[in-house]
């Protein structure tokens, strides 16, 4: 599903100064993103946007809206202000960036990769291992939907997806660990949507072998700049980002409101 709705912030004169965008994320999650221009909007104006696009949403089939909150010179008034129209902060998050052609490879991996395509798999079969590889991620919703958090992994109207996007990794023969590696095929960004060991074969440092699958994946479809990001007390994932030399680019809060 495709949604996306602009709502503009005006000037009393009607030039547009800024505006909230509202769209699908994935599954049932939207989210709220400001376009800030030159001009300085009030944190009470930003505010008054965002209520107008949290109405809209209502009558969309969400079940929370997610902000997230960039570390600037504005971020201290709005923080204070989002609890007063229904938002929670979650967790903080760190993001990271690298140009793909600095990240390292994959040689000498432990695992063997085959992607959902190559395995026949099903959605239901995708999604089970989802489920499986998320439990303790610290940015996991248990209360999500694996089967609708998928569907964007399938059918992305921007970014490249399907079955051919969802990588699973075998130690022998055995099912270890999965990866979702997404390129923007116009610019060249990319990220890993997912990436995830299963339980038993944690604690044995195979973390920095998936990560540089997908590194090498990004290769081998020409992705020019790596964007990654994790919950900022995801001490394994903010290592792995160091371990490979990703850059810092920001922090931010992630605040979210439940449409019900």
């Amino acid at each position: 599903m495709t949604y996306f709705k602009k709502f503009t912030v005006t000037e009393e004169s009607g030039h547009e100064v800024g505006a909230v965008n509202l769209q699908h994320l994935w599954a049932d999650v939207y989210g709220i993103q400001l376009v800030k221009t030159e001009h300085p909007v009030s944190a009470k104006r930003w505010m008054e946007t965002i209520a107008k696009a949290l109405l809209e949403v209502k009558s969309q089939p969400a079940r929370l809206v997610m902000f997230r909150l960039i570390e600037d010179a504005e971020a201290h008034e709005l923080r204070a202000l989002l609890p007063a129209l229904g938002f929670v902060k979650k967790h903080e998050r760190v993001e990271y960036r690298k140009s793909v052609s600095e990240l390292p490879s994959d040689e000498g991996t432990p695992f063997t990769w085959k992607n959902a395509a190559q395995l026949n798999f099903s959605p239901e079969q995708i999604a089970s291992v989802l489920s499986e590889v998320s439990v303790g991620d610290p940015d996991h919703e248990a209360e999500a939907d694996p089967l609708l958090y998928i569907q964007d992994f399938l059918s992305d109207p921007v970014l490249s997806s399907g079955l051919d996007c969802i990588h699973f990794g075998f130690v022998g023969d055995v099912l270890a660990a999965m990866a979702v590696v997404q390129i923007n095929p116009k610019t060249g960004w990319s990220r890993i949507s997912h990436m995830g060991i299963l339980p038993e074969f944690r604690g044995k440092k195979l973390g920095v072998w998936v990560h540089r699958f997908a590194f090498a994946q990004m290769k081998r479809e020409g992705s020019l700049l790596y964007h990654g990001g994790t919950v900022a007390t995801n001490e394994k994932m903010v290592r792995l980002f160091l371990a490979h030399h990703c850059d810092f680019y920001r922090r931010m809060e992630e605040w979210v409101y439940f449409t019900k």
